[in-house]
């Protein structure tokens, strides 16, 4: 599973372990009031089983570079706190019933048979409730079944390492009973909620992704707009204006009469220079129509970008492409303007002498394919942290692309090492 127990769930779990704690040490104290004795003995192993779960809970899981870690541990704590109170059970009801029965203060206060202190005691099975409700809230069915059918089979289990006459079996089964039904209810329930939740949650989050992509494509339709309008102005005033002047300047080449060769040769230099800057606005025209992803796809415009970049930087750049699959129009989007930024970055501080540019499909761990691009320098890196001015804006700008796409982009750099900028997303996005 890749989704992460939730904040308040973590939460909920401490708090419920560090509620146990609280109830064992009042447990105690109201051992230590009617009898004048803490009843270590008896309560040592409930104490230990709640602390050792609430350094289970501690974030461990920050320590590892596994994925799964977190579940590793949450999963090894939910078992450990489903077994704690069995455990407490056995130590506390092995424990001879002496001390108590010839403590006269006890016995005054309270006079409990063994059977009845033990019962108390057992009281404490009601907090396997708190681990199976959770493993139903993140893990579902089967956290559900699994957390339930562990219970159980704990709670029959348990009287094979109990003394004899240490309960009423009748009332024994009759809790658990009880105990375990109604467990399972909070469980389903809780399950059948949480399920609920999530599933409303991802309905959002495919709204919000089609949302931003419809917005991106009202913004490139906004920009492509705004290109032509503006390339029919430079049309329709420069590239006008200098073919008039070229028109005049030829007809006053024509009426000069004095000293006509030098005339003729300045009014051919005129004439050279406006052609040529008419063709400069045509060419600025035509660059300011040009759509590299809607004329050329998504990797021939990265490779025609890298080019570009190689011929005025003089840097080796390598562009390894794959075949892709069908693209929406935002993800190809982001995928080229990151490109682009990326290499624009290195062409302007990591002094490389190569580029590697890759885009491709890549199969994940879990079989999962991915379509990966990569933009590799051999320059003198840096401290992400650290950045300039300059290159934290680019930075944030990439990143601030790829959550728009809910897609992974990792910067790995270090001084004189180079820098590689990964970006990754699902091919079932």
């Amino acid at each position: 599973m890749d989704r992460k127990p939730s904040t308040t769930w973590i939460l909920t779990f401490v708090f419920a372990a560090a509620l146990k704690v609280v109830g064992i040490l009042t447990a105690m104290t109201t051992a230590y009031v009617t009898s004048g004795t803490w009843a270590l003995n008896r309560w040592w192993g409930a104490l230990a089983t709640a602390i050792m779960l609430l350094i289970l809970l501690l974030p461990w899981h920050r320590l590892s570079k596994y994925p799964q870690a977190i579940h590793i541990q949450f999963i090894t704590a939910l078992i450990f706190a489903i077994c704690a109170h069995q455990l407490d059970l056995i130590q506390s009801s092995n424990v001879p019933y002496s001390d108590l029965a010839l403590n006269v203060r006890f016995q005054e206060l309270l006079g409990w048979s063994q059977m009845e202190a033990n019962n108390v005691h057992a009281l404490g099975s009601l907090f396997t409730i708190v681990p199976v409700v959770l493993a139903s809230w993140h893990y579902g069915f089967w956290g559900t079944v699994s957390s339930l059918g562990l219970a159980g089979l704990l709670y029959v289990g348990a009287p094979f390492w109990l003394p004899d006459g240490s309960f009423n079996w009748w009332f024994y089964a009759v809790r658990g009973f009880v105990l375990l039904g109604v467990t399972m209810i909070l469980a389903f329930v809780v399950g059948i909620l949480a399920d609920a939740q999530r599933r409303k949650q991802a309905e959002l989050e495919a709204a919000h992704i089609k949302l931003a992509e419809q917005a991106a494509m009202m913004e490139q339709l906004a920009t492509s707009r705004e290109r032509n309008r503006l390339a029919r102005e430079l049309h329709d005033t420069l590239a006008h204006s200098l073919s008039g002047t070229a028109v005049q300047l030829q007809a006053v080449g024509t009426l000069m009469k004095v000293d006509v060769g030098a005339a003729s040769a300045e009014l051919r230099t005129a004439q050279a220079q406006i052609k040529s800057g008419l063709a400069e606005a045509r060419r600025a025209i035509a660059a300011l129509r040009a759509n590299p992803l809607a004329e050329h796809g998504l990797a021939q415009a990265i490779c025609q970008h890298a080019h570009t970049i190689a011929q005025r930087s003089a840097i080796h750049i390598t562009c390894d492409i794959d075949t892709l699959p069908t693209l929406t129009p935002l993800i190809e989007q982001t995928f080229y303007r990151i490109a682009a930024e990326a290499l624009v970055n290195a062409e302007k501080h990591s002094q490389a002498n190569t580029v590697r540019v890759e885009l491709g499909l890549e199969t994940g761990g879990k079989g999962q394919e991915k379509m990966v691009l990569i933009v590799a320098d051999d320059g003198v890196g840096f401290v992400p942290d650290e950045a300039t001015h300059d290159r934290q804006f680019g930075l944030v700008g990439m990143r601030e692309r790829a959550e728009m796409i809910s897609a992974e982009l990792n910067i790995h750099s270090q001084p004189q090492s180079g820098t590689q900028i990964t970006l990754s997303i699902p091919t079932e996005y």
